[in-house]
């Protein structure tokens, strides 16, 4: 059979972009199909009048090789033909606050910084630094992030630094997530060096080893957005490799590969045939792909997949207005702040163009595992809760100060939850590629939620495909 393609690519997601990005590298054709008329997913940004709001990720973490090779492939690196659009995250973006009683107070940088901060009590502090002699876990089943943080470091750490991360991280329940799936990195350590701070150390000493390990780790943005990545990508792939604004009608096994059926914009029906399929679309929007039931049935167990609603809300204001420095990431609230917000980003503050000169920009996140409900927040309880955790204020009258900007994003099912029964999704997603050659499985809900993880996993696949002779 004469195929359309080597591989077809359902979503047009930072993944899958970099799926067909490393099999074009290898010389194997792609043609990657959306229903939206733009590539990225998730991954778009708003520009209007100086301010820039992302509605998803607002940054990447390049600490992978692999990562900065891409940015320079497609031309993104400094001195490339988009290298103007690069960014580095701001000095100040170094420093995270949290929320304590009220009052922001900088996260821990180093060990001596454990031992000043106010944010652990002198009992609190030495429970850290017993760490290292805490053994393995020896319960049953799935151990939770909670439960590992708690027994190796204290419950003050859970609840003044480690919840609020993975508040940030996740929008998750600590008591629900898996050590193991959800922070492999940290959970590794222990299994390599007995130790978390005994693996922090030989990681910085060089001894443990990390192949794709890239110095300095660097948070990267770019000018007009972090769309300005998935469509650097997507001018690398070959004309006619992107089927966009298209509605899948059938996707057929057969013998030998895959026929799909869809409709471009125009109205006009086209079949092609593929020897390979990779499926990158959010987990909830299976249902609505065209799959035979067999396929649809053995990944049903992805329908248990958790993934609570998030709310990105972007406000610009005047910087004379805001009493707190923003020097500064941004900052996670505890749970015992019972704030309606999970945390803000210092948007202006970590990078530059992102609102006019004199004005700010403020990233305010809700929602999330533990309070849905607060996806829903009206702006004047956002800023609000800003006016008492930041001062809003209009001086010389002191009355609150009101937004000059507003960018509302909501994610009915935002983040992945990879929870302590993600053992089964990764089981019926093995079992699914296993029974239906050729078929793969590619999104933020397996293998890694950030943009690194899906841009690694992406070329990781592709490469596979393109070697793989089945």
């Amino acid at each position: 059979m004469e195929y359309t393609a080597h591989t077809a690519i359902i979503g047009a997601g930072i993944t899958g972009l970099c799926t067909a990005y490393a099999l074009q590298a290898k010389n194997h054709s792609s043609h990657v199909f959306d229903r939206s008329d733009v590539v990225g997913g998730a991954i778009q940004s708003t520009i209007y009048n100086g301010y820039l709001a992302e509605s998803g990720p607002n940054s990447l973490l390049v600490k992978d090789t692999r990562v900065a090779k891409l940015i320079n492939e497609i031309g993104l690196s400094e001195g490339g033909p988009l290298g103007h659009e690069r960014l580095l995250a701001t000095k100040e973006a170094h420093k995270r606050y949290i929320v304590q009683g009220g009052k922001t107070h900088a996260m821990p940088s180093s060990p001596s910084g454990i031992l000043k901060t106010p944010l652990f009590s002198l009992k609190g502090k030495l429970r850290i630094l017993c760490e290292p002699f805490i053994g393995s876990y020896k319960g049953d089943g799935e151990e939770s992030f909670a439960h590992f943080v708690t027994r190796r470091f204290g419950k003050e750490l859970l609840e003044s630094a480690a919840a609020p991360f993975v508040s940030g991280i996740y929008a998750g329940n600590p008591d629900q997530l898996s050590i193991r799936h959800a922070f492999p990195r940290m959970y590794e350590l222990v299994e390599q060096h007995g130790s978390v701070l005994k693996g922090a150390i030989a990681m910085q000493s060089g001894k443990a080893q990390a192949p794709y390990k890239h110095k300095p780790t660097q948070t990267l943005s770019f000018k007009s957005g972090m769309q300005v990545m998935p469509r650097a990508i997507a001018e690398q792939l070959s004309e006619g490799s992107l089927k966009l604004a298209t509605e899948l009608s059938n996707i057929k096994k057969i013998d030998d590969g895959w026929q799909l059926t869809w409709t471009d914009s125009a109205g006009i029906t086209h079949q092609g045939f593929y020897k390979k399929l990779v499926i990158s679309v959010p987990h909830h929007k299976l249902k609505k792909l065209p799959l035979e039931p067999e396929i649809l049935a053995k990944l049903s167990p992805l329908k248990a997949i958790k993934a609570p609603p998030v709310t990105s809300l972007v406000l610009g204001f005047r910087r004379a207005n805001i009493e707190h420095p923003l020097d500064g990431f941004g900052m996670l609230i505890k749970k015992a702040e019972q704030s309606p917000l999970l945390g803000v980003l210092f948007s202006s503050s970590m990078f530059e163009h992102r609102a006019p000169q004199d004005h700010v920009t403020l990233t305010c996140m809700m929602g999330g595992a533990l309070n849905p409900q607060y996806a829903q927040n009206t702006e004047e309880v956002v800023i609000a809760e800003l006016d008492r955790l930041l001062g809003l204020s209009v001086k010389p009258s002191g009355s609150m100060a009101k937004p000059t900007f507003s960018h509302r994003t909501e994610w009915p099912q935002a983040i992945p939850q990879y929870d302590l029964s993600y053992q089964n999704i990764i089981d019926a997603i093995t079992s699914c590629q296993q029974a239906f050659t050729n078929l793969h499985i590619a999104a933020n809900y397996y293998q890694g939620i950030s943009v690194s993880d899906c841009i690694i996993n992406g070329l990781e696949l592709g490469e596979h495909l393109a070697t793989d002779q089945s």
